[in-house]
């Protein structure tokens, strides 16, 4: 006959099952905050196995505590990638050349995830490198899960007020990432028009296409070679891109998704660039280029030879 104590270690394991499943059912969620935040997918996935190992060693008195699954590990997946955040801020000032974030195969992306898919284009990832990780948290909880100032300091262990505060700086620090994208219809044209003044060297070309102060950041990551500083102003941009284009005859050239956004890929025998834009006004303000290959292994391979 089963005594208390057999009943007490049933119900433990039952409540300890329970809390996995919660953690296990949240992963797409947590791993797309994650990402959000980091910007590298290893990082996210690392930051929610973490995570899990947390609820795993929960005592049972923990977990009967937890009123609310989804904030519980929202709060716990937010503060280890704001920790995970700080220390790979300080890595990136060492970097070679310009950092951005890894590009993800937009069939990668779990679709159950609940997160704002806007947040999610590399230029927004890119724009959120210049806030400190306590502020990119705020506006990460803000606009990609729809968070209150309210909700969001319990996570941050501080004030509504001050929420209000870093969500105000980072609004006025980002504006850019706040401005709605063109229809993705348009700016896969944009793209478009870009490879064909590109393969006519046609450089008056695409200067129309681009804002007169547009820049273009290459991450080659000291793998690869690439522009080891941003390449700033219309006219520099468009001779720095048809310049590279002359000295890489036959490569191919590709239209794809990554991160919710049309992206170009261009392939040779040894090398790929991914490159996604950010559109203001209707010109092309930032041109992204990604070339670095340890951060193109999650790129996919859906895409489809442009013909030019």
């Amino acid at each position: 006959m089963a005594g208390p104590a057999d009943t007490i270690g049933r119900v433990e394991q039952r409540d300890a099952r329970m809390a996995l499943e919660q953690w296990q059912e949240a992963k797409p969620r947590l791993t797309m905050l994650a990402y959000n935040m980091l910007g590298v997918w290893a990082q996210a996935e690392d930051v929610v196995a973490a995570v899990g190992e947390q609820v795993f060693k929960l005592e049972p008195h923990q977990i009967a505590a937890v009123e609310n699954w989804p904030g519980f590990l929202t709060t716990l997946t937010t503060r280890r990638s704001i920790d995970v955040l700080r220390s790979a801020q300080h890595q990136r000032t060492e970097y070679v050349g310009s950092w951005l974030p890894e590009p993800i195969d937009q069939n990668a992306l779990p679709e159950e995830a609940a997160i704002n898919d806007s947040m999610l284009r590399l230029g927004v990832l890119f724009l959120l490198e210049e806030l400190s990780a306590q502020s990119r948290a705020a506006y990460v909880l803000h606009h990609a899960l729809g968070y209150t100032a309210a909700e969001i300091a319990p996570v941050l262990e501080t004030t509504p007020a001050a929420v209000r505060q870093l969500l105000s700086r980072a609004a006025k620090k980002l504006g850019q990432a706040q401005a709605p994208q063109l229809e993705v219809s348009r700016v896969a044209s944009l793209l478009t028009e870009i490879v064909q003044a590109i393969h006519r060297a046609d450089i008056n070309g695409l200067v129309r296409l681009l804002a007169q102060d547009a820049v273009l950041y290459s991450d080659g990551g000291g793998k690869v070679r690439a522009a080891l500083n941003p390449v700033y102003g219309a006219q520099k941009i468009a001779r720095f891109m048809i310049g590279v284009d002359r000295k890489n005859p036959g490569r191919r050239i590709c239209t794809g998704h990554i991160n919710g956004e049309p992206a170009l890929l261009f392939a040779m025998e040894g090398r790929e660039d991914v490159l996604v834009i950010d559109v203001v006004s209707g010109s092309i303000q930032r041109i992204m280029q990604v070339s670095n290959p340890d951060k193109l292994g999650r790129a996919g391979r859906n895409w489809t030879e442009l013909q030019t």
